[in-house]
């Protein structure tokens, strides 16, 4: 095993201890539990509506940010609270590799989280109504957000022991508050980047989609591109304060 995988891996299994998983699985439910109820008695037609009102607003913009930011800010802070990233970075690894393996491990853990949520509310759907055309959607727009907010969080977790009250600032402050007021700052919101391909991967929900995604085209690819410059950023950023920044 190379040293760069064997940090990835060490890291991914850091970020979800067995509880940990537990307890922030049981919360990924909440969408799914809500969407059946609120679907009882109700039409397809309705269900679909119900699907995006609960995966946008519950989904999207609460619990999957949620859940990415609390993994992502400890990838490396508890490492720099612990005191043993100095032990990691005098290892044959470059500090962008140490960047991207700390990146991609914290979109990994929180993905395999948010991944439940997105299974769940889809699998609701599909056992009730027999039609499985919300998985692909869910899960594609839950890996671009989970993407991005773990770009994003990586490198904040580095710099301050604060990281998760700055997330939640974030999520109050400039995705609930001025991207909500600015809809041409849709794109630099990541869980809309996440529902506009959720919209575009299911066509029959687009129409209710566009209320979540503000001024953002209902485009996989584009949403795709964008949590990617995310991420290379994040990596860059990463690499970056490891170089400059104390680690202890």
């Amino acid at each position: 095993m190379t040293p760069m995988l064997a940090l990835f891996t060490v890291s991914v299994r850091q970020a979800l201890p067995r509880k940990r998983f537990l307890l922030l699985s049981l919360l990924q439910l909440a969408p799914a539990a809500i969407y059946l109820v609120s679907t009882t008695n109700r039409t397809e037609a309705f269900a679909l509506k119900a699907a995006v009102e609960v995966g946008g607003p519950i989904f999207f913009l609460l619990i999957l940010p949620v859940v990415a930011i609390v993994i992502a800010t400890g990838v490396l802070g508890s490492d720099r609270r612990d005191q043993t990233l100095s032990f990691i970075v005098l290892r044959p690894i470059p500090r962008s590799a140490i960047g991207a393996a700390k990146v991609f491990a914290a979109v990994c853990a929180a993905f395999a989280l948010n991944a439940v949520g997105a299974v769940a509310l889809a699998g609701t759907h599909a056992i009730r109504f027999g039609d499985p055309q919300l998985f692909v959607g869910l899960l594609v727009g839950a890996l671009i957000a989970t993407s991005a907010y773990s770009a994003i969080f990586v490198p904040i977790g580095f710099l301050t022991d604060r990281a998760v009250i700055v997330g939640m600032a974030y999520l109050l402050i400039f995705e609930n508050g001025i991207v909500a007021v600015l809809p041409g700052l849709s794109s630099m919101s990541p869980a809309r980047l996440g529902v506009a391909a959720f919209g575009a991967l299911t066509p029959d929900v687009a129409i209710y989609v566009t209320e979540f995604t503000g001024a953002l085209d209902l485009s996989a690819p584009r949403s795709m591109l964008t949590a990617t410059i995310y991420l290379a950023v994040g990596v860059g950023a990463t690499a970056i304060l490891l170089r400059t920044r104390d680690l202890a």
